[in-house]
């Protein structure tokens, strides 16, 4: 049977947008127009990251028409299962997850608007109306960070976040000097969330440091070393006196993860997970194995932070506070208004679809043309 309406046309839309901390970050915005005019939005965030290479998103957005024009809009499972046919791979070691997360969440957008019903709807309906949301504190380099640090949390604390997590490891000098601040200053009023340390460290190196930070008050270690060695994760939590938390790329890596005992937390987040029902799938697993979760990010604009926040919605299970806080960190967005937080936490936006609506005069103001030139120059500082 011909469906009653289908995706017409998939349209890609690259921009950058600055930040209060850091470079710049690339994205690209993906529109997705049913036959009947209704149109979903997505998002492929903050592509500004390793491997050192961007799409050509005129081809690209050749390769979805061809893929995605004339197929049903109201069957986003079959859509997920092109994605995943034709853009395999996963975070870390490529982009196509990006790829598949942004298509994901504009024909989920799109579905929901022909449907006329929020987008957590569609995924099981609220079992929560916010989500609890903790600020990142970014990398030092050496101790002449540490001033900018403090202001950095003396400024979100006064935006009303109480939840932190703290980028550890190129300085410990550095690292327990901000971390004396805030305990002296701020005392129990503000939570450490996580330390994280971006799968950078060998084991030796992490319990180094770990040793000598573990004083401070926090509540889990977040990617101590290599995220690609599950033996060396368990190694490193059978070390340890807190829980740890990694960034779960799909659902075989999940069941490694488990069967080696090598995490206490499921990370999970659009991006790495590849779209709306990557997620879900990896909340399952977490689900069936008892695992504690939290909504991981690589800091989204409010396109893909609200769907993130309808997942998180949904979601069965969320037990520490969560990453996305992309429109808090970035000056600018696509958006005529930004997904809001209070309280420090993220609200889930209600509406049709998302719950977003797009500025189009700032989708023009922010094109721009990808290149990952600035990010080698940069050595892709974003922790």
């Amino acid at each position: 049977m011909k469906p009653d309406v289908t995706i017409q046309q998939i349209k890609l839309y690259p921009i950058s947008t600055p930040r209060l901390y850091g470079e710049p970050s690339q994205h690209v915005v993906v529109e997705a127009v049913a036959s009947n005019g209704v149109t979903g939005w997505g998002e492929m965030s903050d592509l500004s990251h390793l491997p050192a290479m961007m799409p050509d998103c005129a081809d690209l957005e050749r390769c979805l028409n061809a893929l995605l024009a004339g197929r049903d809009a109201l069957n986003v499972s079959l859509v997920e299962d092109l994605m995943l046919a034709n853009f395999p791979g996963t975070r870390f070691h490529g982009k196509a997850c990006l790829v598949r997360a942004g298509v994901s969440i504009a024909v989920h957008d799109l579905k929901a608007r022909l449907l006329g019903v929020p987008l957590c709807d569609l995924l099981g309906g609220r079992r929560r109306n916010r989500v609890p949301i903790c600020y990142p504190i970014f990398r030092m380099k050496s101790r002449a960070d540490v001033a900018d640090r403090c202001e950095l949390v003396r400024r979100q604390f006064e935006a009303g976040f109480r939840d932190f997590r703290f980028y550890f490891g190129r300085d410990t000098d550095a690292d327990e000097a901000l971390l004396d601040h805030i305990a002296g200053t701020y005392g129990g009023r503000i939570t450490l969330t996580s330390l994280d340390g971006s799968g950078l460290f060998t084991l030796p190196a992490f319990l180094r440091i770990y040793r000598r930070l573990a004083k401070y008050p926090f509540q889990s270690i977040e990617s101590p070393v290599d995220r690609d060695d599950v033996s060396l994760i368990a190694q490193a939590r059978a070390s340890i006196d807190h829980p740890v938390s990694e960034h779960v790329r799909s659902p075989e890596y999940a069941i490694r993860l488990v069967r080696a005992q090598a995490v206490d937390i499921f990370n999970i987040s659009i991006t790495v997970a590849g779209g709306i029902q990557g997620m879900q799938q990896l909340f399952a697993v977490a689900c069936a194995a008892n695992i504690e979760c939290l909504i991981g990010t690589t800091q989204e604009l409010s396109i893909a932070t609200a769907a993130q926040a309808h997942v998180g919605a949904s979601a069965p299970r969320l037990d520490y506070p969560s990453d996305p806080v992309g429109p808090a960190l970035y000056t600018e967005d696509v958006v005529a208004e930004r997904t809001r937080f209070e309280d420090g936490a993220l609200l889930v936006p209600n509406g049709p679809g998302l719950g977003m609506e797009i500025d189009r005069g700032k989708l023009t103001a922010l094109a721009s043309r990808l290149s990952s030139l600035n990010d080698v120059k940069t050595n892709f500082a974003r922790g």
